[in-house]
């Protein structure tokens, strides 16, 4: 029997008790411990970021229904002042042209008025004609001469045609104060035309009555 000598005896001992010894080359011996792959390190895949969709749409701007002067301005309303559509035959603050207030007047076709005051074609409003007399806006047509009711085609307090002498007769009689040559004597009164000369004396006459042309 052959006889090992101490270091085998060791290494025999050694492979008793730990499983072995290294008996492979030296480069066998320097070959690293492989301990298996690396854990994979790659990052757990979340999937993909939640879409939360298109960018949230909050409409455009809210439609009021209006448009001042964005289109073309239409009706009596067909001038564009300060970005609105206004009529500048009544508008009290464009009369006429744009900027044009008339204050405490009314625009009555283009042109600032005072209906409240004798504007016998602007009594009291725009276009309201007065066939008396406007005062503070208010047509007073009561005539305190009514002769016209007599025969005669109008009142002497108004110009016209000729009157026909007397045919205030049964009133006053005025065209015949005015008309005869006794008194007056402005005959054309009665045969060419009631000028303002024979309202003028009409008047006079009236007044000796006690009476007035207000109101005719």
């Amino acid at each position: 029997m052959r006889v090992v000598g101490h270091a085998a005896y060791v290494c025999l001992l050694g492979a008793i008790f730990a499983g072995g010894c290294a008996t492979g080359t030296a480069a066998d011996d320097t070959v690293p411990f492989d301990s298996g792959q690396k854990t994979d390190a790659t990052k757990t895949d979340s999937g993909s970021k939640t879409d939360s969709g298109l960018p949230k749409d909050s409409g455009g701007t809210q439609d009021t229904g209006t448009t001042p002067c964005g289109g073309q301005c239409l009706g009596l309303q067909d001038t564009c002042c300060t970005n609105t559509c206004v009529d500048l035959t009544s508008d009290p603050n464009n009369c006429g042209s744009c900027g044009n207030p008339c204050g405490s007047m009314s625009c009555c076709s283009s042109s600032c008025t005072d209906t409240m005051g004798n504007d016998t074609s602007n009594c009291g409003g725009c276009g309201v004609i007065c066939n008396g007399t406007c005062t503070n806006g208010t047509c007073q047509t009561q005539c305190t001469v009514d002769n016209q009711s007599q025969g005669c085609t109008h009142s002497v307090c108004k110009t016209g045609t000729a009157l026909q002498e007397d045919c205030d007769i049964n009133d006053y009689d005025i065209t015949y104060y005015v008309c005869d040559p006794s008194f007056d004597g402005l005959t054309s009164c009665c045969t060419s035309s009631w000028t303002s000369t024979c309202v003028t004396d009409a008047t006079f006459w009236l007044s000796l009555f006690g009476l007035t042309c207000s109101g005719c």
